[in-house]
């Protein structure tokens, strides 16, 4: 008998990864659907340990608007000669940007300005929860808060659940079907979080293709978008805190905010906030 690894080698799709997803979870009628289907996508990032902080954030649009950020997206990243986009391998010219790309400060502001300009036409809303490590842990000595939760990426990903539902229904368009995650974090305990509250499990897809035995797995281009508004939320904390002035932050975090356009949610896990959801939903005392 062939060996399994040896039967085949690997296919690659050849549908959009997001009309991908489309036509497995929505069936024969996804087209008919496209136009009140929403789906967010979110990545996470986190610095340092003890003082450093957790950030998950994301992009909500429709599906026919992901398709079109696709094509646009891949068309600017075919422009500027780089595979996919990954903001810590941008920011220290590694990876996909070592060669032509440190030092070469009007590329890197034409790459990021035509980045920001895709985001703001196709995406409707975004969201973005953060929590300091020393606010979970200090919470966890009063509540069972590591034991609920799992970790802070699980906290942070569904309070931004709740708040992309939030806003989807006050905007008239019903809670999403979908909620894409990255799949290369610690999830903790964020499905069990979100199927105790009603919400669709959550998806975990690869924000750039990879390669496995049998096909290759198409990433999701939206998570690209998603790592970008995470990092520069991330970074901005880590230079300035919660009490710096907006304009003295980097161009492309203040690009993230004004592709914004105000729609959405950008919040912060405090003590309080933290306790009050503890209350909200039993989490037992230490």
């Amino acid at each position: 008998m062939a060996n399994p690894t040896q039967l085949s080698s690997p296919q690659v799709e050849t549908l959009s990864p997001v009309e991908s997803l489309a036509r497995l979870y929505l069936g024969a009628d996804w087209k008919r659907r496209i136009l009140v289907m929403l789906r967010p996508y979110f990545d996470c990032s986190r610095s340092g340990q003890g003082d450093g902080v957790v950030v998950v954030s994301g992009w909500l649009s429709s599906v026919d608007r992901w398709l079109r950020f696709e094509t646009d997206w891949k068309l600017t990243l075919a422009k500027f000669d780089v595979p996919y986009f990954h903001m810590r391998e941008f920011a220290h010219s590694a990876g996909a940007y070592s060669s032509g790309w440190k030092g070469e400060n009007n590329k890197r502001e034409l790459f990021v300005r035509a980045l920001l300009e895709i985001i703001s036409d196709y995406g409707l809303a975004s969201f973005s929860c953060l929590v300091e490590t020393s606010v979970f842990d200090k919470i966890d000595k009063e509540y069972e808060v590591r034991e609920f939760f799992g970790n802070e990426y699980a906290l942070c990903g569904r309070t931004c659940v709740a708040e992309v539902t939030r806003w989807s229904q006050a905007n008239g368009y019903g809670v999403p079907d979908e909620f894409v995650f990255e799949d290369g974090d610690e999830r903790g305990r964020l499905t069990w979080l979100m199927e105790a509250s009603g919400y669709p499990a959550p998806i975990f897809k690869p924000s750039r293709d990879r390669i496995t035995q049998v096909c290759t797995v198409r990433g999701q281009l939206p998570l690209q978008a998603a790592d970008f508004a995470a990092y520069e939320l991330r970074k901005s904390w880590d230079d300035f805190g919660d009490t710096a002035e907006v304009w003295r932050y980097r161009k492309s975090f203040q690009g993230i905010g004004k592709a914004t356009k105000g729609q959405g949610y950008w919040g912060q896990i405090k003590p309080e906030d933290l306790r009050r959801v503890c209350i909200e939903q039993n989490v037992p005392l230490r």
